[in-house]
């Protein structure tokens, strides 16, 4: 691993082989993603009895997809919670606030 411009490097490897990675975040993160892939990638093939590698790939990136969007949509469906529990709680105030005698 060295910093060369900005750019950490690390080596990782996924899927039995070496990957050389650059990037502007941090290593230990380059090394969760490849740790990440490589897992998905071995579930993939422990689930498939002849897939080539390119297949397991795909089915790892398809897994790894599909949980992505399902975080997303649970993700909007909180923001979408929060932003009516704040509107209420913000009602509930301005109601309190019109309704109390004026101070002075």
């Amino acid at each position: 691993m060295s910093r060369t411009d900005g750019e950490n490097r690390v080596v990782v490897t996924i899927f039995g082989d070496e990957y050389p990675i650059a990037g502007s975040v941090d290593t230990a993160h380059i090394s969760r993603i490849a740790d990440l892939v490589d897992a998905r990638m071995q579930e993939a093939a422990a689930d498939q009895r002849s897939f080539g590698r390119d297949k397991v790939a795909i089915l790892a990136a398809m897994s790894i997809a599909s949980e992505l969007h399902e975080t997303s949509d649970e993700l909007k469906a909180t923001q979408s919670l929060v932003r009516q529990r704040v509107d209420q709680l913000l009602d509930r105030l301005d109601s309190t606030l019109n309704d109390s005698p004026p101070v002075g």
